[in-house]
């Protein structure tokens, strides 16, 4: 079952009720028309959430443009027929916000569409910028996230704690899930944050050496980037590779039937890299 959480309603509302209410607290009143914790919002207004103090026409427009552009009725096709041939038996919900225009991360790093997973697998967040080039990216997001959701489902390991080695072998799998259901055109940029070469080389130095590693501290080998030293979104492109050389040597596996397979089974021979 999927279940579309109307957080475009809300946000309507909200909109309406700041009008009513100038000298309102903006965050504080979103927070109770979403009943949303502070690091809820927070979380939100990382990835690209439009500014509640923006305009309120401005926001209203945003809203108005994500329903021309039918992206919730786009979403909720492709993930009808993704439950269809792929059903994961848990339930999942759905949860969708206008993205910010002054976002550039977002409309040009990340095509207009920035999406995460809940730990516990069970909904998915998706902060879009409504325009007509955004499909493209918007399919492959919605078949890359609906892949956590099925691996987390299938493994029923829905919480934080788990290794660096799981959270890349996750997103390794949902890029071949992907290029498997509408192929390698619509791959994410992260899967070529690295060369085969590069990655063979940071497996054997960095990764392999904190593949059990657990918690916040490991965001550094996921996501990369800054003064860290580690190019920018390569344990995304780790995982992607570690799932390759698994797949060249074991041809006959499927994407979903790997799916359910525990991620230190994805750790390659020394000969093998």
């Amino acid at each position: 079952m999927v279940e579309f959480i109307p957080r475009l309603q809300q946000m309507s509302m909200f909109v309406e009720a700041c009008a009513k209410a100038q000298n309102r607290d903006r965050k504080n009143l979103f927070k109770s028309f979403l009943a949303l914790t502070d690091d809820e919002v927070n979380t939100l207004l990382f990835n690209g959430l439009v500014s509640l103090e923006s305009p309120l026409h401005h926001i209203f427009s945003i809203l108005q443009q994500i329903e021309t552009q039918r992206v919730e009725q786009f979403i909720r096709e492709t993930l009808a027929d993704l439950k269809c041939s792929y059903a994961s038996g848990k339930k999942l919900s759905i949860e969708l916000y206008p993205m910010d225009e002054n976002d550039r991360f977002g409309r040009e790093q990340l095509g207009g569409v920035s999406a995460w997973t809940s730990w516990e697998g069970d909904t998915i967040h998706f902060v879009v910028y409504p325009s007509k080039d955004t499909i493209h990216t918007l399919k492959s997001t919605v078949v890359h996230e609906y892949h956590h959701h099925y691996r987390i489902s299938a493994l029923n390991n829905g919480h934080s704690n788990v290794t660096l080695l799981e959270k890349i072998i996750r997103e390794g799998l949902a890029e071949h899930f992907v290029a498997e259901i509408l192929g390698t055109d619509f791959h994410g940029p992260w899967v070529g944050a690295l060369t085969e070469e590069d990655a063979r080389m940071y497996w054997t130095t960095l990764y392999s050496k904190h593949a059990q590693a657990y918690g916040d501290k490991t965001d550094l080998f996921v996501f990369g980037g800054g003064s860290s030293g580690v190019p920018f979104w390569a344990g995304y492109s780790m995982g992607y590779y570690l799932v390759k050389w698994y797949r060249q040597l074991h041809p006959d596996a499927s994407v979903m039937a790997l799916t359910a397979q525990n991620s230190e089974e994805f750790i390659p021979c020394p000969s093998d890299v």
